[in-house]
């Protein structure tokens, strides 16, 4: 023999993920629209992350290609200052200007203004990690926090539960199933927002290791073809 149970609360359930949200209390709608701003704004850096490092790479298979094929730095000026505005160029412009202030004093290039020139592509080297590495640590908030605001989602959600068991004195689902969706779909969301924000951090920290690697690369062409 089967015990009875009230199902009527199935039918406020089916009308999907949106009427649930419609139908979720307050604490609920504040959760879910947190983790849906961490979300978007996650997404968008996704996408202007990947349109800058695609660019830089491309940027770093060209700058390569003519310091390969010249012979000496003029030439690479010559040649790679149609490209301006991008990393590689502002590795070659900072050389380009320490060579020209150091020849006003002493004409022609000597070996004393090398570490002068290693030390300006240093500096440029810094001032583009900081500016590839800009809004990559809001991905690494988004991946480490939305899963702890989804939790508390779902903690609100089984403690609403729960009270209204004890107000109304009764199990049925029309009771406990409310309180129960609401945190599962915060839970749901939570993890929505981590997940590719975590993939995207780590996906992006390995681009930029390889971008750095390639600026060094750039920035020992540019000293070779300085001292000859």
């Amino acid at each position: 023999m089967f015990l009875p149970v009230d199902i009527s609360g199935i039918n406020n359930l089916s009308g999907g993920v949106l009427s649930l949200l419609y139908a979720s209390g307050p604490v609920a709608k504040v959760v879910v629209s947190i983790l849906f701003v961490f979300s978007i704004v996650s997404w968008t850096i996704i996408l202007c992350k990947l349109k800058q490092y695609g660019k830089t790479e491309r940027d770093a298979e060209r700058f390569m290609r003519i310091a390969r094929e010249v012979d000496s730095f003029k030439k690479l000026v010559t040649t790679y200052r149609e490209t301006p505005n991008n990393a590689f160029y502002r590795l070659m412009f900072a050389s380009y200007k320490e060579v020209a202030s150091r020849q006003k004093e002493n004409p022609g290039i000597r070996p004393e203004i090398m570490p002068s020139v290693e030390n300006a592509l240093k500096i440029v080297i810094s001032e583009e990690t900081e500016r590839f590495e800009r809004r990559l640590s809001f991905l690494a908030t988004t991946a480490n926090t939305a899963p702890f605001i989804g939790l508390f989602g779902t903690v609100w959600g089984i403690m609403d539960s729960f009270r209204e068991i004890g107000l109304k004195g009764t199990t049925s689902l029309s009771v406990v199933a409310p309180g129960i969706s609401e945190a599962l779909i915060a839970t749901a969301i939570g993890l929505a927002a981590a997940i590719p924000a975590v993939l995207a951090y780590n996906y992006f920290n390995g681009r930029l290791k390889r971008i750095l690697s390639k600026m060094e690369n750039a920035s020992m062409y540019i000293l070779n073809l300085l001292e000859k």
